[in-house]
């Protein structure tokens, strides 16, 4: 192959979806491959031409026009022309122009049609379906190296059959069989059913038995966890890992053909891979100072990388930080609890923003609040609350949850109010169309109790809901709020990239990337009247609800997973170079294949908006 054929191959292996291919294969398209030259102003394709050519830019720039004769995008290096006409009638319905003089590589009809029928990859990019493209874009821009926990099925970990006894098996029978069987867990079932009553581990001896002083003749139902959690036998081992990190367990039974065939543990998942978030968390749960939570919330960004090279998807890898950033606050509440005393009254630690949301990534600012007893006496009682609220704020702070800029944090007295204060608040933002009551409004419609009383948040948000049903000018008033960041996408799918600050010339992936979807999500959670909190879990909801399409569902949630994709790369691409972790990606940091489906995931977005603003 002569110098010339090398270097286009070369250029070839950098341009998607042909960086797909193997070497052979690229040998065979340069080796029919012709090359051309457009002087600036000429016509490559006319309406009404027969095209029998794909065109890859490789320097220069081309204008695309619509069938309307509007320009609709501007082409540049590493881009394509043609492929519709081509892979179509081959009959030119749309005008493009060379704007520069350039340099085209031109492939034969016949060479395109034939990568299109031997290669999914090359079907699936030039795909005429947007979301087919990309939802085919997420699973390529993710790590193709496995790792071992998402490679490993559950029903792959161990062939033991579980231990199961009789619910009236007493406590001592089981503590013997778990002992001579080496077993850490075993399965509660009603005499002669097969049906699965609950779970014990060697957790409840410690807990409930020797801790309470039970009597050991007691039936095990008495000390049983109901309402048992498990997975599918051809879940993931990380599925699985997830599933403990969400709800504090180590043990899980899986389930095949709706019968229990194994219970995968904490442990089996370790011995598979060691550098995890359950570990972490386990670590975090053992900590017994600010000191040493603050030196664990260190590995929070070395697991932030191995999570995303792990081919992790961005809802789960956001989950498990998440969860991480909801053990040290749970943590801290504990040793304040333990430092100053049961609490005087009731209370809920409530978290906001996108640890609410389960959707944190790299370390953030902190958003909680304090919702107190009505029976709270703020003499007899706000030394203790403010005390414990500073000992958490300062916790955090110490573990890189900075305090929160706006100074959201039960801290402030605003924010540290008994239940019936909270409705009033509601009750005044719902009823006043002014900027900073929506805003107030926008961050505690997102709201999770992660410590003490649920019930209290339960109470306020029931009464919320209640009340946004029926008012349909503060549904249209955060509807219109919510449509105040729109995704970067200018004139002929150009990146609009920020003009100050230290986002000076990158695209903000939070502000302008995450943050339209996100706000698009809560309103219409308001208008379904669905609880939800998560951004992926609102949009099903709205979708069951008949307020979002199937169609717009399934859209909304590839441009979420996408944005979040590319986002969660670009902060471990920092850590791993030193840096701190932002959300401002320069457009040369990103593949042709993630700048042309980052602008497919935003004009889902910009669409989704119009239609929303026309509801209005």
């Amino acid at each position: 192959m002569e110098i010339e054929q090398l270097e286009i191959r070369e250029y070839l292996e950098t341009c998607a979806p042909l960086d797909k291919l193997t070497e052979e294969c690229l040998n065979e398209i340069v080796a029919t491959l012709e090359i051309s030259y457009l002087r600036r102003g000429k016509p490559l394709l006319n309406p009404g031409d027969e095209n029998q050519s794909l065109y890859l830019i490789r320097t220069g720039a081309l204008e695309l026009y619509d069938i309307e004769g509007n320009i609709s995008a501007q082409l540049s290096e590493g881009d394509w022309a043609g492929h519709r006409s081509t892979m179509l009638s081959g009959i030119v319905t749309r005008k493009v122009v060379a704007i520069e003089d350039t340099l085209l590589y031109v492939i034969a009809s016949s060479v395109f049609k034939k990568l299109l029928k031997e290669h999914k990859a090359i079907r699936e990019y030039f795909s005429e379906q947007k979301t087919e493209r990309l939802r085919s874009a997420i699973n390529e821009i993710s790590n193709n190296e496995q790792s071992t926990l998402i490679s490993t099925r559950v029903g792959e970990l161990s062939h033991t059959a579980p231990l199961i006894v009789a619910a009236n098996t007493t406590i001592k029978e089981a503590a013997i069989r778990m002992t001579s069987e080496h077993a850490s867990a075993l399965l509660v079932i009603d005499e002669g059913e097969n049906d699965i009553q609950g779970i014990i581990t060697d957790r409840e001896f410690c807990t409930k038995v020797v801790a309470n002083g039970l009597n050991l003749e007691e039936s095990v139902d008495t000390i049983m966890t109901r309402n048992i959690i498990t997975i599918p036998c051809k879940s993931t081992a990380s599925q699985a890992l997830l599933t403990m990190t969400r709800n504090n367990i180590r043990h899980v039974p899986v389930l095949e053909n709706n019968k229990v065939k194994l219970i995968v543990t904490a442990a089996d998942i370790i011995r598979l891979q060691s550098d995890n978030a359950f570990y972490l968390i386990k670590e975090i749960h053992r900590a017994n100072s600010i000191e040493e939570l603050t030196s664990l919330s260190k590995q929070l960004a070395p697991t932030l990388v191995n999570l995303v090279k792990s081919g992790l998807n961005a809802d789960d890898t956001a989950h498990a930080i998440s969860s991480i950033g909801e053990s040290i606050t749970k943590r801290l509440l504990q040793m304040a609890e333990e430092k100053l005393g049961p609490p005087p009254v009731p209370y809920a630690f409530i978290i906001a923003g996108s640890q609410a949301r389960n959707e944190q990534t790299a370390h953030s600012d902190q958003d909680n609040a304090l919702i107190l007893s009505d029976d709270y006496d703020e003499e007899k009682h706000d030394e203790y609350f403010l005390t414990l609220a500073k000992f958490v704020s300062d916790g955090l702070d110490a573990c890189g949850y900075i305090y929160c800029p706006g100074d959201v944090m039960a801290t402030n007295k605003q924010w540290r109010q008994p239940l019936s204060a909270w409705k009033k608040y509601f009750k005044q933002w719902m009823n006043e169309p002014e900027p900073k009551p929506l805003m107030y409004a926008s961050i505690f419609f997102d709201l999770r109790c992660i410590y003490g009383d649920q019930q209290l948040l339960q109470e306020l948000q029931t009464k919320v809901y209640k009340r946004t049903k029926k008012s349909d000018l503060f549904i249209n008033l955060m509807s219109a709020n919510a449509l105040h960041y729109r995704p970067p996408l200018g004139l002929f799918r150009h990146f609009v990239l920020e003009k100050t600050g230290a986002e000076h010339k990158a695209l903000n992936m939070k502000k302008r990337g995450v943050v339209p979807i996100i706000d698009l999500a809560r309103v219409y959670a308001l208008k379904a009247g669905s609880h939800a909190i998560n951004t992926q879990e609102r949009i099903d909801a709205v979708a069951e609800a008949g307020v979002l399409s199937q169609e717009g569902r399934a859209d909304l949630k590839d441009a979420f997973e996408f944005i979040s994709t590319v986002r969660l790369k670009h902060q471990a691409m920092q850590i791993e170079n030193g840096k701190v972790a932002d959300n401002h990606v320069p457009p040369e940091e990103l593949s042709s294949l993630e700048r042309r489906h980052l602008k497919d995931s935003f004009e889902i977005v910009s669409t989704l908006q119009t239609a929303l603003e026309r509801l209005n």
